[in-house]
């Protein structure tokens, strides 16, 4: 079973994707407080894709991503942007500090899920 770690402030997204996710079949664990993202659980929950939004309190994505390709433990996870942002220069700043795809808010289960597939089909892990 592959495992996604969203990272979003919003309690009503977190739970929104994660259904969906867990419907899907995938194992779901959610970090809403992104200061958390720099203890273990990250690490403990070994995810194979990381939803990341880009507005947050404390760290922001944008942070989060610098930080991730700081750790060689997160080469070989994908990671995805969420956010409402939807400008050009946002997805491009996101795609070059490391993420591998963006999101934006609102999107419909079946974009959210093909998304998703496609990133894990490309994976190693």
């Amino acid at each position: 079973m592959k495992k996604i770690l969203i990272v979003d402030d919003s309690l009503t997204i977190v739970r929104l994707i994660g259904d969906i996710l867990e419907k899907a079949g995938f194992e779901v664990e959610t970090i809403v407080d992104s200061s958390e993202f720099l203890t273990e659980k990250p690490k403990i929950f070994n995810p194979d894709l990381i939803i990341l939004d880009i507005n947050m309190p404390v760290y922001d994505g944008y942070y989060i991503l610098e930080y991730i390709s700081g750790d060689s433990f997160f080469v070989n996870i994908k990671v995805m942007m969420c956010s409402t942002k939807f400008f050009m220069q946002d997805k491009l700043k996101a795609l070059r500090l490391g993420a591998d795809d963006f999101l934006v808010k609102p999107f419909t289960e079946e974009e959210l899920l093909e998304k998703i597939n496609r990133l894990l089909s490309e994976t190693n892990k």
